[in-house]
Protein backbone atom coordinates (compact mmCIF):
# COMPACT_ATOMS: atom_id res chain seq x y z
CA UNK A 1 0.00 0.00 0.00
CA UNK A 2 1.41 3.42 -0.99
CA UNK A 3 1.90 6.02 1.77
CA UNK A 4 -0.99 8.36 2.48
CA UNK A 5 -0.43 11.77 0.90
CA UNK A 6 -0.78 14.83 3.13
CA UNK A 7 -0.68 18.23 1.45
CA UNK A 8 0.20 21.15 3.73
CA UNK A 9 -0.90 24.45 2.25
CA UNK A 10 1.22 27.28 3.60
CA UNK A 11 4.90 27.44 4.58
CA UNK A 12 4.80 29.60 7.69
CA UNK A 13 4.90 28.56 11.34
CA UNK A 14 1.77 26.38 11.22
CA UNK A 15 2.57 24.75 7.89
CA UNK A 16 6.17 23.97 8.76
CA UNK A 17 5.11 22.71 12.20
CA UNK A 18 2.69 20.31 10.51
CA UNK A 19 5.18 19.14 7.90
CA UNK A 20 8.00 18.68 10.38
CA UNK A 21 5.82 16.53 12.66
CA UNK A 22 4.88 14.28 9.74
CA UNK A 23 8.28 14.22 8.00
CA UNK A 24 9.92 11.49 10.05
CA UNK A 25 7.22 8.90 9.34
CA UNK A 26 7.72 6.31 6.63
CA UNK A 27 3.98 5.76 6.21
CA UNK A 28 3.14 9.32 5.18
CA UNK A 29 4.12 11.33 2.12
CA UNK A 30 4.15 15.09 2.71
CA UNK A 31 3.99 17.92 0.17
CA UNK A 32 4.46 21.47 1.45
CA UNK A 33 2.93 24.11 -0.83
CA UNK A 34 4.37 27.63 -0.62
CA UNK A 35 3.55 30.74 -2.60
CA UNK A 36 5.12 31.14 -6.03
CA UNK A 37 8.56 32.83 -6.00
CA UNK A 38 8.61 33.08 -2.20
CA UNK A 39 11.25 31.65 0.09
CA UNK A 40 9.61 30.72 3.42
CA UNK A 41 10.74 32.96 6.25
CA UNK A 42 10.28 33.45 9.99
CA UNK A 43 7.71 36.24 10.26
CA UNK A 44 8.53 37.08 13.89
CA UNK A 45 12.01 38.20 12.76
CA UNK A 46 10.98 40.70 10.08
CA UNK A 47 11.19 43.74 12.42
CA UNK A 48 14.92 43.02 12.52
CA UNK A 49 14.97 43.50 8.75
CA UNK A 50 12.84 46.65 8.83
CA UNK A 51 14.57 48.39 11.75
CA UNK A 52 17.77 46.48 12.39
CA UNK A 53 20.81 44.94 10.76
CA UNK A 54 19.30 41.65 9.59
CA UNK A 55 19.56 40.98 5.85
CA UNK A 56 16.46 39.36 4.32
CA UNK A 57 18.23 36.04 3.80
CA UNK A 58 18.90 35.78 7.55
CA UNK A 59 15.23 35.16 8.31
CA UNK A 60 14.81 32.21 5.95
CA UNK A 61 12.82 29.43 7.62
CA UNK A 62 14.53 26.01 7.74
CA UNK A 63 12.26 23.43 6.13
CA UNK A 64 11.87 19.74 6.88
CA UNK A 65 12.81 17.14 4.27
CA UNK A 66 9.50 16.96 2.42
CA UNK A 67 8.42 17.69 -1.14
CA UNK A 68 8.24 21.47 -1.66
CA UNK A 69 6.00 23.02 -4.32
CA UNK A 70 6.34 26.78 -4.88
CA UNK A 71 3.05 27.37 -6.68
CA UNK A 72 0.36 29.58 -5.15
CA UNK A 73 -2.93 27.78 -4.51
CA UNK A 74 -5.94 29.46 -6.09
CA UNK A 75 -8.48 27.21 -4.43
CA UNK A 76 -9.40 23.78 -3.15
CA UNK A 77 -11.82 21.36 -4.81
CA UNK A 78 -12.96 19.52 -1.69
CA UNK A 79 -15.13 17.06 -3.64
CA UNK A 80 -12.23 15.99 -5.89
CA UNK A 81 -9.64 16.35 -3.06
CA UNK A 82 -7.43 18.58 -5.19
CA UNK A 83 -5.65 21.92 -4.98
CA UNK A 84 -5.92 24.25 -7.98
CA UNK A 85 -2.52 25.90 -8.43
CA UNK A 86 -1.51 29.14 -10.15
CA UNK A 87 0.42 27.22 -12.79
CA UNK A 88 -2.81 25.51 -13.87
CA UNK A 89 -1.83 22.14 -12.43
CA UNK A 90 -3.75 20.25 -9.76
CA UNK A 91 -2.41 18.48 -6.71
CA UNK A 92 -4.38 15.66 -5.12
CA UNK A 93 -4.36 14.72 -1.45
CA UNK A 94 -5.58 12.14 1.03
CA UNK A 95 -5.60 14.81 3.74
CA UNK A 96 -5.14 18.56 3.51
CA UNK A 97 -3.91 20.94 6.22
CA UNK A 98 -4.71 24.58 5.43
CA UNK A 99 -2.07 26.79 7.07
CA UNK A 100 -2.14 29.90 4.91
CA UNK A 101 -1.97 32.32 7.83
CA UNK A 102 -3.35 35.84 7.76
CA UNK A 103 -3.35 39.08 5.84
CA UNK A 104 -3.08 42.56 7.39
CA UNK A 105 -6.10 44.80 7.59
CA UNK A 106 -5.69 47.83 5.39
CA UNK A 107 -7.15 51.30 5.41
CA UNK A 108 -10.95 51.35 5.53
CA UNK A 109 -12.41 50.96 2.03
CA UNK A 110 -13.44 54.28 0.59
CA UNK A 111 -11.37 56.35 3.03
CA UNK A 112 -10.92 59.71 1.27
CA UNK A 113 -7.36 59.99 -0.04
CA UNK A 114 -6.37 56.50 1.07
CA UNK A 115 -5.78 55.06 -2.38
CA UNK A 116 -3.77 58.10 -3.45
CA UNK A 117 -1.55 57.98 -0.36
CA UNK A 118 -0.83 54.28 -0.85
CA UNK A 119 -0.10 54.78 -4.57
CA UNK A 120 2.37 57.52 -3.63
CA UNK A 121 4.24 55.10 -1.36
CA UNK A 122 3.29 56.98 1.79
CA UNK A 123 1.35 54.14 3.48
CA UNK A 124 3.17 50.94 4.47
CA UNK A 125 2.35 47.69 6.23
CA UNK A 126 4.68 45.55 8.34
CA UNK A 127 3.34 42.04 7.84
CA UNK A 128 5.57 40.40 5.25
CA UNK A 129 9.27 40.26 4.48
CA UNK A 130 8.64 42.36 1.39
CA UNK A 131 6.97 44.97 3.64
CA UNK A 132 10.05 45.01 5.85
CA UNK A 133 12.46 45.50 2.96
CA UNK A 134 10.38 48.33 1.47
CA UNK A 135 10.04 50.01 4.85
CA UNK A 136 13.78 49.87 5.54
CA UNK A 137 14.51 51.43 2.16
CA UNK A 138 11.87 54.09 2.71
CA UNK A 139 13.17 55.01 6.18
CA UNK A 140 16.72 55.21 4.85
CA UNK A 141 15.57 57.80 2.31
CA UNK A 142 13.91 60.07 4.87
CA UNK A 143 15.65 62.88 6.69
CA UNK A 144 16.08 62.16 10.40
CA UNK A 145 14.15 62.57 12.51
CA UNK A 146 11.26 61.49 10.32
CA UNK A 147 7.62 62.02 11.29
CA UNK A 148 5.94 58.59 11.46
CA UNK A 149 2.24 58.04 12.11
CA UNK A 150 1.26 54.54 13.23
CA UNK A 151 -2.37 53.48 12.95
CA UNK A 152 -3.25 50.83 15.53
CA UNK A 153 -2.63 50.12 19.18
CA UNK A 154 -1.85 46.41 19.49
CA UNK A 155 1.42 44.56 19.97
CA UNK A 156 2.83 45.31 16.50
CA UNK A 157 1.97 49.00 16.79
CA UNK A 158 3.48 49.23 20.28
CA UNK A 159 6.74 47.49 19.35
CA UNK A 160 7.07 49.49 16.14
CA UNK A 161 6.50 52.77 17.99
CA UNK A 162 9.20 51.75 20.46
CA UNK A 163 11.78 50.93 17.76
CA UNK A 164 11.13 54.11 15.79
CA UNK A 165 11.16 56.35 18.88
CA UNK A 166 14.43 54.75 20.03
CA UNK A 167 15.90 55.43 16.58
CA UNK A 168 15.13 59.13 17.04
CA UNK A 169 12.03 59.50 14.90
CA UNK A 170 8.97 61.52 15.88
CA UNK A 171 6.13 59.03 16.33
CA UNK A 172 2.40 59.65 16.53
CA UNK A 173 0.36 56.63 17.61
CA UNK A 174 -3.30 56.79 16.51
CA UNK A 175 -5.77 54.22 17.89
CA UNK A 176 -9.54 53.99 18.01
CA UNK A 177 -9.49 52.66 21.57
CA UNK A 178 -8.90 55.05 24.45
CA UNK A 179 -6.81 52.33 26.11
CA UNK A 180 -5.32 50.18 23.33
CA UNK A 181 -4.60 46.53 24.12
CA UNK A 182 -7.29 45.94 26.77
CA UNK A 183 -8.73 42.97 24.88
CA UNK A 184 -5.34 41.33 24.50
CA UNK A 185 -3.69 42.08 27.83
CA UNK A 186 -6.40 43.15 30.26
CA UNK A 187 -6.90 46.66 31.59
CA UNK A 188 -4.01 46.80 34.13
CA UNK A 189 -1.33 45.93 31.56
CA UNK A 190 -2.91 48.00 28.77
CA UNK A 191 -3.23 51.06 31.00
CA UNK A 192 0.44 50.83 32.00
CA UNK A 193 1.50 50.58 28.35
CA UNK A 194 -0.75 53.50 27.39
CA UNK A 195 0.93 55.63 30.04
CA UNK A 196 4.35 54.69 28.68
CA UNK A 197 3.26 55.65 25.17
CA UNK A 198 1.98 59.02 26.36
CA UNK A 199 5.29 59.73 28.06
CA UNK A 200 7.45 58.86 25.06
CA UNK A 201 5.52 59.38 21.80
CA UNK A 202 2.63 61.51 20.61
CA UNK A 203 -0.65 59.71 21.19
CA UNK A 204 -4.08 60.16 19.70
CA UNK A 205 -6.08 57.49 21.51
CA UNK A 206 -9.82 57.22 21.06
CA UNK A 207 -9.52 58.85 17.63
CA UNK A 208 -10.29 57.76 14.07
CA UNK A 209 -8.84 58.79 10.72
CA UNK A 210 -11.48 60.37 8.48
CA UNK A 211 -9.29 61.30 5.50
CA UNK A 212 -5.70 61.28 4.21
CA UNK A 213 -4.23 63.96 2.00
CA UNK A 214 -0.98 63.77 0.03
CA UNK A 215 0.89 67.05 0.58
CA UNK A 216 4.22 68.43 -0.62
CA UNK A 217 6.18 67.21 2.41
CA UNK A 218 4.41 63.90 2.99
CA UNK A 219 0.91 63.16 4.14
CA UNK A 220 -1.70 64.76 6.40
CA UNK A 221 -4.13 62.67 8.42
CA UNK A 222 -7.45 64.28 9.24
CA UNK A 223 -8.80 62.92 12.52
CA UNK A 224 -12.31 63.11 13.87
CA UNK A 225 -12.87 66.55 15.33
CA UNK A 226 -10.84 68.21 12.58
CA UNK A 227 -7.30 67.78 13.95
CA UNK A 228 -4.61 67.20 11.32
CA UNK A 229 -1.50 65.10 11.90
CA UNK A 230 1.43 65.70 9.54
CA UNK A 231 3.68 62.74 8.72
CA UNK A 232 6.36 61.69 6.29
CA UNK A 233 5.07 58.13 6.40
CA UNK A 234 2.05 56.19 7.68
CA UNK A 235 2.45 52.64 9.04
CA UNK A 236 -0.53 50.32 9.35
CA UNK A 237 -0.81 48.01 12.38
CA UNK A 238 -4.55 47.40 12.37
CA UNK A 239 -4.54 43.66 13.05
CA UNK A 240 -5.08 40.75 10.71
CA UNK A 241 -7.78 38.60 9.15
CA UNK A 242 -7.62 35.01 7.89
CA UNK A 243 -6.01 34.51 4.46
CA UNK A 244 -7.86 31.38 3.35
CA UNK A 245 -8.16 29.99 -0.18
CA UNK A 246 -11.49 29.36 -1.88
CA UNK A 247 -13.95 28.02 -0.64
CA UNK A 248 -13.19 29.60 2.75
CA UNK A 249 -13.32 33.39 2.30
CA UNK A 250 -13.57 34.12 6.04
CA UNK A 251 -11.15 31.54 7.42
CA UNK A 252 -11.52 27.83 8.03
CA UNK A 253 -13.84 26.87 10.88
CA UNK A 254 -12.36 24.00 12.89
CA UNK A 255 -13.39 21.84 15.81
CA UNK A 256 -11.26 21.03 18.84
CA UNK A 257 -9.07 18.63 16.87
CA UNK A 258 -8.55 21.24 14.13
CA UNK A 259 -10.80 19.39 11.68
CA UNK A 260 -12.79 21.40 9.13
CA UNK A 261 -16.26 20.46 7.94
CA UNK A 262 -14.91 19.27 4.57
CA UNK A 263 -13.77 15.61 4.62
CA UNK A 264 -10.10 15.10 5.54
CA UNK A 265 -9.41 18.83 5.71
CA UNK A 266 -7.73 20.37 8.76
CA UNK A 267 -6.53 23.92 9.48
CA UNK A 268 -3.99 25.51 11.80
CA UNK A 269 -2.58 28.92 12.63
CA UNK A 270 -3.90 32.34 11.77
CA UNK A 271 -6.31 30.98 9.14
CA UNK A 272 -8.13 28.71 11.61
CA UNK A 273 -11.27 29.92 13.38
CA UNK A 274 -11.78 27.79 16.47
CA UNK A 275 -15.02 26.83 18.17
CA UNK A 276 -14.92 24.98 21.49
CA UNK A 277 -16.86 24.68 24.73
CA UNK A 278 -14.25 26.42 26.85
CA UNK A 279 -13.33 29.52 24.83
CA UNK A 280 -16.21 29.83 22.38
CA UNK A 281 -15.09 31.22 19.00
CA UNK A 282 -11.52 32.46 18.82
CA UNK A 283 -8.51 32.97 16.55
CA UNK A 284 -4.88 33.55 17.54
CA UNK A 285 -2.29 34.91 15.14
CA UNK A 286 1.15 34.68 16.68
CA UNK A 287 4.13 32.52 15.74
CA UNK A 288 4.45 30.15 18.69
CA UNK A 289 0.76 29.32 18.80
CA UNK A 290 0.65 28.78 15.04
CA UNK A 291 3.53 26.30 15.28
CA UNK A 292 1.79 24.48 18.14
CA UNK A 293 -1.44 24.29 16.15
CA UNK A 294 0.46 22.86 13.19
CA UNK A 295 1.92 20.05 15.27
CA UNK A 296 -1.50 19.30 16.75
CA UNK A 297 -3.07 19.22 13.28
CA UNK A 298 -0.43 16.71 12.16
CA UNK A 299 -1.29 14.43 15.06
CA UNK A 300 -5.00 14.76 14.25
CA UNK A 301 -4.26 13.73 10.65
CA UNK A 302 -2.35 10.65 11.81
CA UNK A 303 -5.20 9.74 14.15
CA UNK A 304 -7.66 10.09 11.27
CA UNK A 305 -5.48 7.71 9.23
CA UNK A 306 -5.59 5.21 12.10
CA UNK A 307 -1.83 5.34 12.72
CA UNK A 308 -1.64 7.68 15.70
CA UNK A 309 -3.20 8.40 19.06
CA UNK A 310 -6.01 10.92 19.45
CA UNK A 311 -4.28 14.21 20.34
CA UNK A 312 -7.40 15.49 22.09
CA UNK A 313 -8.78 19.01 21.98
CA UNK A 314 -6.39 21.83 21.15
CA UNK A 315 -6.26 24.62 23.74
CA UNK A 316 -3.83 27.53 23.41
CA UNK A 317 -0.99 27.50 25.91
CA UNK A 318 1.80 29.08 23.86
CA UNK A 319 3.70 32.11 25.10
CA UNK A 320 4.51 35.45 23.51
CA UNK A 321 6.83 38.27 24.44
CA UNK A 322 7.02 41.93 23.44
CA UNK A 323 9.27 44.79 24.48
CA UNK A 324 7.53 48.16 24.73
CA UNK A 325 9.58 51.19 25.81
CA UNK A 326 11.90 48.97 27.82
CA UNK A 327 9.12 46.98 29.47
CA UNK A 328 8.91 43.25 28.78
CA UNK A 329 5.30 42.24 28.20
CA UNK A 330 4.56 38.52 28.33
CA UNK A 331 1.53 36.32 27.96
CA UNK A 332 0.37 32.74 27.58
CA UNK A 333 -2.85 31.20 26.37
CA UNK A 334 -5.79 33.26 25.14
CA UNK A 335 -6.07 36.38 27.32
CA UNK A 336 -8.52 38.00 24.90
CA UNK A 337 -11.11 35.30 25.65
CA UNK A 338 -11.35 35.84 29.42
CA UNK A 339 -12.14 38.50 31.99
CA UNK A 340 -9.02 40.03 33.54
CA UNK A 341 -8.28 39.78 37.26
CA UNK A 342 -5.20 41.32 38.81
CA UNK A 343 -3.09 38.68 40.52
CA UNK A 344 -2.33 39.29 44.17
CA UNK A 345 1.42 39.61 43.94
CA UNK A 346 4.08 42.29 43.88
CA UNK A 347 4.49 41.83 40.13
CA UNK A 348 2.04 43.12 37.52
CA UNK A 349 0.35 39.86 36.51
CA UNK A 350 -3.18 39.51 35.15
CA UNK A 351 -5.11 36.25 35.09
CA UNK A 352 -7.86 35.99 32.49
CA UNK A 353 -10.78 33.80 33.58
CA UNK A 354 -13.73 32.30 31.74
CA UNK A 355 -16.45 30.22 33.41
CA UNK A 356 -14.24 29.75 36.44
CA UNK A 357 -11.20 28.64 34.44
CA UNK A 358 -7.97 30.49 33.79
CA UNK A 359 -7.58 30.69 29.99
CA UNK A 360 -4.69 33.14 29.78
CA UNK A 361 -2.16 35.09 31.82
CA UNK A 362 -0.38 38.34 30.94
CA UNK A 363 2.01 40.63 32.74
CA UNK A 364 4.78 43.22 32.68
CA UNK A 365 8.25 42.45 33.97
CA UNK A 366 7.12 39.08 35.27
CA UNK A 367 8.09 36.66 32.51
CA UNK A 368 8.88 33.74 34.80
CA UNK A 369 5.65 34.10 36.76
CA UNK A 370 3.56 34.36 33.59
CA UNK A 371 5.19 31.50 31.70
CA UNK A 372 4.90 29.06 34.58
CA UNK A 373 1.13 29.15 34.08
CA UNK A 374 1.37 27.59 30.61
CA UNK A 375 0.97 23.91 31.58
CA UNK A 376 -1.81 24.75 34.05
CA UNK A 377 -4.15 26.69 31.76
CA UNK A 378 -7.72 25.52 31.28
Amino acid sequence: MSPRHVVVLGAGAAGVGTARTLASRGDTRVTLVARSDETPYTRMLIPGVAFGPLPPEAVALPLPEVDLVADTAHGVDVAARELRLASGSRLGYDALVVATGSRPRGLPPGLPGGAEARAAGLVHGLHTLADAVRLRERLAGLAAPARIAILGGGVIAAETATKLQTAGHTVTLVARSRVPGVAAFGAPVAERLAAEHRARVRTRFGRTVEAIAVVDDGVALELDGGERVAADLVLLALGTEPAAPDPWPDGVDVDGRLRAEAPDVFAAGGVAVHHDEVLGSWRIDHWEDAAAQGMHAARSVLHAFGVGEDPGVYLPRSSYLATVHGLVVSGVGAPACGRPRLDESEELVVRHELHGRIVGVSGIGAVGTVLQWSPRLH
